[in-house]
């Protein structure tokens, strides 16, 4: 009974551990489209597909990605100003940089893929830009081929 009672609960804590993992986003290569808003008189690119490496430090313990990581590639000083999770697939946070930009930012995993929204404002709102990145796993690590997420 004791060895029937052990395998259940190792079979119960397997579940939950592949459940939490089956909505996180995890290091690797990606598949992402990446969409831009326009921003001053710079008119909207549009979308683009690459395949883009993500790599361990932009991704935390729950599977999301750290917004403020992927913005100091363009600005300085960027800082979560707040986060909360949103159930278990949802994340939400604020970040500034310095006093140029302020932005809005939520992530949505669904399994090993994910969707990222930023909703930034630069010098106080006077200019706003949205960044949208759909990103599918494609289930292999890295390779010199893949750009970083930027």
């Amino acid at each position: 009974m004791h060895s029937l009672r052990s395998h259940l609960l190792c079979s119960f804590a397997s579940a939950l551990l592949l459940c939490g993992a089956a909505q996180a986003a995890q290091p690797g290569a990606f598949s992402v489209t990446e969409t831009k808003s326009a921003i001053g008189n710079k008119a909207a690119k549009p979308p683009r597909t690459k395949d883009r490496c993500i790599g361990p430090e932009l991704v935390d313990k729950e599977g999301f990605l750290y917004p403020d990581m992927i913005l100091s590639q363009h600005f300085s000083q960027c800082r979560i100003k707040d986060s909360k999770l949103v159930g278990k697939n949802r994340k939400e946070w604020t970040v500034t940089c310095g006093k140029m930009l302020t932005a809005q930012a939520n992530q949505v995993n669904t399994g090993a893929d994910f969707r990222l929204h930023i909703n930034a404002q630069l010098l106080g709102g006077a200019m706003k830009q949205t960044l949208d990145y759909e990103a599918s796993s494609l289930q292999r690590a890295c390779t010199a081929d893949d750009s970083p997420l930027e």
